[in-house]
């Protein structure tokens, strides 16, 4: 071990995380309030982490930071302890998940590469990799609709534009947000709307044959 592989106090990195696996462990083994919690009952607690991390973010705090992701891994080991109480998977399967896919996405991983990297061609690597694996039939395939309206507006603009949908084809409600009368649910539905006809114009193409639609693809399958 170097001196570099090695924390102050003899740990060594990950120490911590074992330690957070075993307590969440721990407390799961006493049968209290824990075990009688689901994935859906907990969804409430992680938005609500996830916005105060992102609150610590905003204020540039790193002690509240270090503490709000510290409250977020939390989430992470509950989740992982109720899927292995099902049988489903364990902490190490979700690390291991993401051992894998970083290394696929990455390719200068695998390399062993030293040193400085391109950052446009390691972007055009990871898009392209994840692509591959996902093989997904829509742009809009993996956007979470529970995001925020406006969140979910913009990655849904964002993924069609780089499709090559063309700006003319995007109506004027997602781009220009009026509030009051309940704004939110507004926007959400418009932006279900637009997601349901990007995905029907997709599936026009793809009976023509089209597998990458241009911006005249876009127009002429949009009706």
């Amino acid at each position: 071990m170097t001196a570099g592989e090695q924390s102050s106090g003899g740990r060594t990195p990950g120490d911590g995380l074992v330690e957070a696996a075993e307590v969440m462990d721990r407390l799961w083994s006493y049968g209290g309030w824990e075990v009688t919690q689901t994935h859906e009952s907990l969804t409430t607690y992680l938005v609500e982490e996830t916005y105060e991390l992102l609150d610590a973010v905003v204020a540039g705090d790193a002690t509240e930071i270090r503490e709000e992701l510290g409250d977020l891994l939390l989430q992470v080991l509950f989740h992982s302890r109720i899927a292995e109480a099902a049988g489903e998977f364990t902490v190490d399967d979700v690390a291991a998940e993401l051992v894998a896919k970083l290394a696929h996405r990455s390719p200068h991983l695998a390399a062993d590469v030293s040193g400085p990297i391109d950052i446009a061609e390691q972007e055009r690597a990871w898009e392209a990799r994840k692509e591959a694996e996902k093989q997904r039939a829509s742009c809009l395939d993996g956007i979470a609709t529970s995001l925020p309206s406006l969140a979910f507006a913009e990655k849904v603009l964002g993924r069609a534009r780089k499709a090559g949908l063309p700006d003319q084809l995007i109506p004027a409600d997602l781009t220009t947000v009026e509030v009051g009368d309940n704004a939110e649910v507004r926007l959400r539905t418009a932006v279900l709307t637009f997601a349901e006809r990007v995905r029907r114009a997709e599936e026009s193409a793809a009976a023509a044959g089209v597998a990458r639609l241009t911006a005249d693809d876009w127009r002429t399958h949009w009706a």
